[in-house]
């Protein structure tokens, strides 16, 4: 019997397709140490500071290795909760002095939302939008590392961008999911009223077999980059013949032979089916069981189960279909794991799923 990889139940998200409350964001539950009190007159002149321009602080990161010191210099600072250490990174905020005479926060609150120092946020990409509605993808993510208020009207947030794949050096490449973000060492201080509320966002530990994959709504990270120093990509586990990662939206089946146990993408599988149908040489074996490790996917279903994946080369087209798959609560799963080869005249075939590795057949041969 195929076996399903445990998928992550569905976390309710705080915001989306909410509607983002009007009340400005409020600095909650001060965090010593804290500057000073200020004066009556410094109070005055830092409010008028940090309303002359929409963005009063900046924030440079540093590579220490690089620096060059002058007697100017202010001292760096240093951030290490960045998800991995290798994102510990040095930096510089100016103006420092301002920024310190801020009374620091634990947590802020948007509307009704309290949201925390560690925690991820949504933020607008544009300060003119005005739809009532909240949706995550249209959104900035960003995790917040830092809160700091003169008053209820002035409240900032120093944070570290999420980035989608698409943001960064590569581009968007097969094995992003859609809801992948990738965490960065690329800092940045927002005005508080920019956030439209909080974000779930799922650790996936890629590495564990038996770790919950991402749910089709999740959020989720399990690569970074480190855009402070080294301009790179934290590695990502390689699968199957082709050694490249998997897209969590997509299956990938593992061999249960003793001797064998190794990871397959399905759409490799699919076009090593159509390549030997091609060639003539379709093989035969006997029976091994698999493992299924693939997050739900929602997808649009006809009457009959549709593929898991197809693929076609000269007069053959291959289509896979797994036991079980789709299982979706409006799915019309597979009752058995196939492949199935149609040549240029319409006629089909239905044959073993073979690893691609070892050559046993993971299902048997069913009967048209």
């Amino acid at each position: 019997m195929a076996r399903t990889k445990a998928t992550r139940p569905k976390q309710p998200q705080e915001q989306p397709g909410g509607t983002p409350s009007k009340v400005p964001p409020t600095a909650l539950m001060k965090s010593p140490p804290q500057a000073q009190e200020l004066s009556h007159e410094d109070r005055a002149s830092l409010k008028d500071f940090l309303e002359r321009s929409d963005k009063p602080f900046s924030v440079t990161t540093v590579n220490p290795k690089k620096r060059k010191r002058s007697a100017a210099d202010t001292a760096l600072r240093t951030e290490t909760d960045l998800f991995v250490p290798r994102l510990s990174v040095a930096y510089e905020i100016q103006p420092a002095t301002n920024w310190d005479s801020l009374k620091r926060y634990k947590r802020f609150a948007v509307g009704s939302e309290s949201i925390a120092v560690g925690e991820c946020i949504l933020v607008k990409h544009d300060m003119s939008q005005d739809d009532p509605r909240v949706d995550p993808l249209g959104q900035w993510k960003a995790k917040v590392l830092e809160v700091r208020a003169l008053d209820s009207e002035h409240v900032y947030i120093r944070v570290a961008w999420l980035n989608r794949p698409e943001d960064l050096a590569g581009g968007r490449q097969p094995h992003h999911g859609k809801n992948e973000l990738i965490p960065t060492n690329q800092l940045d201080i927002i005005d508080a009223m920019s956030v439209n509320g909080g974000l779930n966002l799922f650790d996936w530990d890629e590495t564990n077999d038996e770790s919950p994959m991402p749910g089709t709504d999740d959020y989720f990270w399990r690569q970074t980059y480190d855009y402070a120093n080294t301009k790179t990509f934290s590695k990502l586990r390689k699968f199957c013949r082709d050694r490249k990662p998997q897209n969590p939206d997509e299956m990938i089946l593992q061999c249960e032979s003793q001797k064998c146990r190794r990871w397959m993408h399905v759409d490799c599988i699919v076009k090593d089916a159509v390549q030997r149908a091609t060639r003539g040489t379709a093989r035969e074996g006997k029976t091994v069981k698999i493992k299924k490790r693939a997050s739900v996917a929602s997808v649009s279903l006809d009457p009959t189960p549709p593929a898991t994946a197809m693929a076609q080369e000269g007069a053959y087209t291959a289509e896979f279909f797994v036991r079980g798959s789709p299982n979706g609560p409006d799915d019309t799963p597979s009752e058995v794991t196939k492949i199935v080869v149609t040549d240029a005249e319409g006629e089909q075939r239905i044959e073993h799923v073979t690893c691609l590795f070892c050559r046993v057949p993971i299902e048997p041969a069913i009967s048209a």
